[in-house]
């Protein structure tokens, strides 16, 4: 087992692993921008939907008691 570690230490690529490419900063930027503006958009907007229901059903119930 310790030879393995050892071999698997020597042979370890810190710089640009195998099979990723490098991203350069501008696409980093963008990536951030997308990212970011996609959890904004899904995350707020589900909320306001939640809250628009609860609004509508809370206003049904005291405008319309059923009991």
């Amino acid at each position: 087992m310790r030879g393995f570690v050892l071999n698997f230490a020597s042979t370890h690529q810190t710089e640009n692993p195998r099979g990723f490419s490098e991203v350069g900063e501008n696409k980093q930027l963008l990536i951030a921008i997308v990212s970011c503006s996609y959890f904004n958009l899904f995350f707020f907007h589900s909320a306001d939907i939640f809250f628009i229901f609860i609004k509508n059903s809370y206003s049904s119930i005291l405008l319309n008691p059923s009991f």
